[in-house]
């Protein structure tokens, strides 16, 4: 989804948000005494996909665990529950909080306390982790009325960080030997195949629909699948069962280019994608979708499919989403009333910003990168390039490379506001730029007249010069905001970062062009290259791609093979590798 295409859907859903579309809503949710949570603390859903950002331990999944709680059948104890290492204390004042919902359109907002109390009796054993609901407490801040009943609501809870598939279980995480474990995958393997292909699976002494079930996901479901995760596939099968001892799920996914495989060999962010995709999909109309860090093992791009795709289903089944979150992708282009910024108060508890820039947000999250520099590319490829050629120079150590998903535009219309503001951020992220997207073009803010520094339109013009692509600044009152002075300032710190942080691989080539330069693949691929008049940035893709079908049979182990040519490559002379290696000392020397 494009940028316009995000801010047509993001308008809709406040229209159909603003008009009551939206039943069985939950509008706000405040704490009382909840968990580490600054007393009070509240937050108000005012747009129906809200973000929850932060530091790790602020607090986030707790909010997300709370919410779990809210509605009639649920409950937040599934979650958090008192142990003997890790004791609830409540030292008098009972954990708890509270909602208002609104049933439909027009109807007046009811609140619902939710407290933890200690529940037993006679014969059954207490429970000191049961949550129930309980009078309106104005003291807390309730309005004052009868007891509420919860709202009635489907709720989809899911943990992208512990989202195991039934391989994993077993591989990773079982306590048997290595061999054991492979045994017994190669031995039940024949049963889950049956189970996939549709057919009897005969397990010794248990009835097929005690061991297992399986679902042929819809040719629309896995369109959306292979959307988000760019790719493109023809069939994804889901087995729910317990033929690896424990109960687990399995997938077995086919593309155009494989015959199949299962989780065994997919990568987690498809097995998480798939989840996620078959749960909404199948979810209610109004339900409640809580993701816990759905952007784990996910590429940015995927990220961004991601966010479209909810706001998507959003606008269909009138859902309410609620995500936890560290990506900066899911927050951009997102109004303010969606983002929620968690920080941390001079005692250690966690407070609550509300109607948050998400400029502001990616921010106060940017420490988790360290004291490294970091050199942001366009792809896979140029990763490899860089790490390999600073492995080469011994100061991989001092470096982080990140690649985004969707190429140079990408990249610089999502990143170059938050960075360029940031003075922290601006010193220590370079970029790294296909070359064949130079512009040649050079800044000298000394050479400017007055005239020109003060003029928006005139440095505009140098900034889609520099970048070869007009990019957006947000004065205060918005983008076409008066304030010329804030928008010649941000104009030009885009030009200063430009002739200061942002470089291109040599000789305006792509980084396949590059890789294809080496000695080892002119020996070794030439038949390949013979088929070509020529190497340039049109096919330097398309014959990696053919050398990594010659080398695995397909094209799936492409980052393999990639990876492999970027080794190979750095550990060669050459007038490219050397001039690679001038712009890194230089991004070094800074």
């Amino acid at each position: 989804m494009d940028e316009q295409k995000m801010q047509e859907n993001i308008s809709s859903i406040q229209r159909m948000k603003e008009s009551g579309c939206f039943e069985n809503y939950i509008e706000y949710i405040q704490f009382p005494f909840y968990k580490n949570l600054v007393k009070n603390s509240r937050i108000n859903f005012e747009f129906p996909m809200t973000v929850l950002i932060g530091k790790n331990g602020g607090g986030k999944s707790s909010t997300l665990h709370a919410l779990f709680g809210a509605p009639q059948g649920y409950t937040c104890g599934d979650f958090w529950f008192s142990t003997e290492v890790d004791p609830i204390a409540e030292s008098g004042d009972k954990n708890r909080y509270f909602y208002g919902y609104r049933e439909e359109r027009n109807s007046g907002i009811k609140e619902v306390m939710k407290t933890r109390m200690r529940r037993g009796s006679e014969t059954k054993k207490e429970d000191p982790d049961y949550w129930e609901t309980s009078r309106p407490v104005q003291k807390d801040g309730m309005m004052p009325s009868e007891r509420n009943s919860p709202v009635n609501k489907e709720v989809i809870y899911l943990d992208f960080r512990a989202e195991v598939s039934a391989f994993d279980k077993i591989f990773h995480f079982s306590k048997e030997g290595l061999d054991k474990r492979k045994e017994l995958l190669r031995n039940r393997s024949a049963y889950l195949k049956r189970l996939f292909d549709d057919v009897p699976m005969r397990f010794p002494g248990v009835a097929d629909d005690k061991m297992g079930k399986m679902e042929n996901l819809s040719s629309n479901v896995v369109k959306i699948i292979g959307t988000i995760l760019n790719k493109q596939y023809t069939d994804i099968r889901i087995a729910d069962h317990r033929l690896f001892k424990n109960y687990g799920t399995s997938v077995y996914i086919k593309n155009k280019c494989a015959t199949g495989y299962s989780e065994a060999n997919a990568g987690s962010g498809e097995v998480a994608v798939v989840q996620l995709v078959r749960r909404i999909e199948n979810a209610s109309e109004y339900a409640l979708v809580l993701l816990d860090e759905p952007e784990v093992s996910l590429h940015p791009g995927a990220q961004e499919n991601l966010k479209a795709y909810l706001l998507d289903s959003i606008k269909k089944k009138k859902l309410q989403v609620i995500i936890s979150s560290h990506s900066p992708t899911l927050i951009s282009g997102l109004p303010n009333s969606a983002i929620k910024l968690f920080k941390t108060n001079e005692n250690g508890k966690f407070y609550i910003e509300e109607n948050v820039h998400y400029q502001e947000a990616f921010y106060n999250i940017e420490d988790k990168v360290g004291d490294k520099k970091i050199i942001y590319c366009e792809d896979y490829a140029a990763q490899m390039l860089i790490e390999k050629t600073l492995v080469h120079m011994k100061k991989e150590k001092f470096f982080e490379v990140v690649y985004f998903h969707g190429g140079e535009k990408t990249l610089i219309n999502h990143y170059m506001t938050p960075i360029t503001l940031n003075k922290m951020l601006s010193k220590r992220i370079f970029m790294m730029l296909d070359g064949d997207m130079k512009t040649n073009y050079v800044f000298d803010e000394s050479v400017l007249t007055k005239s020109q520094l003060e003029d928006p339109k005139y440095l505009a013009d140098c900034v889609k010069n520099a970048f070869g692509m007009e990019l957006d600044v947000y004065p205060d009152g918005g983008k076409g905001g008066e304030r010329k002075d804030q928008q010649c300032e941000e104009y030009l710190n885009y030009l200063r970062y430009y002739s200061t942080n942002v470089f291109y691989l040599p000789n305006k080539k792509i980084p396949e062009e590059i890789l294809l330069e080496s000695r080892l693949v002119q020996e070794r691929f030439g038949d390949i290259l013979k088929k070509y008049d020529c190497i340039n940035s049109k096919n330097a893709k398309d014959i990696v791609r053919e050398i990594s079908i010659s080398e695995n049979g397909d094209d799936q182990s492409i980052n393999y093979t990639i990876k492999n040519l970027a080794n190979k490559w750095s550990l060669e002379k050459g007038k490219t590798r050397k001039e690679l290696i001038t712009v890194l000392q230089s991004i070094f020397d800074k």
